[in-house]
């Protein structure tokens, strides 16, 4: 879970949501015994809100039991939840979207990603140049510095793609996002080169879907998978438009895009002419 309050809040509440059920109580129980809302301990258990320790050492102690052992983990990661996260500590110069804000917190605790990119390359592998140009020509009326400053933030989240513990990045790629000359060729060039370099990562998959492929799984649009470190955590799907993201949580979503994932990386080209792919396309742009 590394440093992401985010997902140390996400764990927390699956944990407390399990407690309870294994203690055979129900919200309204614990809530009346609380002496607060069951909205309160529904938005506690859905990961809105991190417990304060007061009610959490009632809910640990007296309600659910658990082991003394086991108590400061519970406590320490509701410390954990409460800190902020790097994204969060921007300057005024720049506001991040909450649904967006709370995307970059999953990300940073991700164990892994699996992703699915039809009209552009993937944030976390784009170089400042192209990240620079789309940011600029999707965002409407921002300035240039706010326009630098969301590039620095696409630059800072691909730091969970180094490191020991760096995170585990699968990603399916339309062809057609290559052929598409963003910032013109030189800034092409340079993306495709700097795609290739982090292929060579042993954490780091990336595939081609060839463009004359037809039909696929992946016609509906983008979608990312993210995992977590708990064994417990069933993950989520990503869903992102234009205003805003949708957040897929129930096992049928989730089985749903694992399997059309695993459709697309089946129909990809493998990761070795992936690569060639990708460099015959490099050298058109010369």
């Amino acid at each position: 879970m590394g440093s992401s309050p985010t997902v140390w809040r996400r764990w927390l509440a699956h944990e407390l949501k399990r407690l309870r059920m294994e203690a055979g109580l129900s919200r309204k129980d614990v809530a009346a015994k609380l002496r607060c809302t069951q909205g309160k301990l529904h938005y506690i258990e859905t990961a809105v809100v991190p417990p304060r320790a007061r009610d959490l050492e009632e809910i640990l102690f007296d309600l659910y039991q658990v082991p003394e052992e086991r108590r400061d983990h519970y406590l320490q990661a509701a410390r954990n939840a409460r800190k902020r996260g790097w994204w969060e500590k921007q300057d005024d110069s720049v506001t991040l979207p909450k649904w967006f804000s709370l995307y970059l917190g999953l990300e940073q605790g991700a164990s892994e990603i699996y992703t699915w990119e039809t009209q552009l390359i993937p944030g976390l592998l784009q170089t400042r140049k192209y990240a620079y140009t789309v940011i600029n020509g999707a965002i409407a009326e921002q300035s240039t510095e706010e326009v630098e400053k969301l590039v620095d933030v696409r630059m800072a989240r691909q730091n969970v793609l180094a490191g020991d513990d760096a995170i585990r990045l699968w990603a399916v790629i339309d062809e057609t996002t290559l052929l598409r000359e963003i910032g013109g060729r030189s800034v092409m060039r340079e993306q495709i080169e700097h795609i290739l370099n982090l292929s060579s990562r042993p954490r780091i998959t990336i595939q081609l879907l060839p463009q004359p492929s037809g039909t696929h799984a992946g016609m509906l649009g983008s979608f990312s998978v993210l995992g977590f470190p708990a064994s417990t955590d069933p993950g989520l799907i990503y869903l992102e438009y234009r205003t805003g993201a949708m957040y897929l949580e129930q096992p049928s979503e989730i089985k749903n895009h694992q399997i059309a994932f695993e459709h697309l990386r089946i129909a990809a080209l493998n990761p070795g002419p992936s690569r060639s792919r990708m460099k015959e396309i490099m050298e058109n742009l010369r």
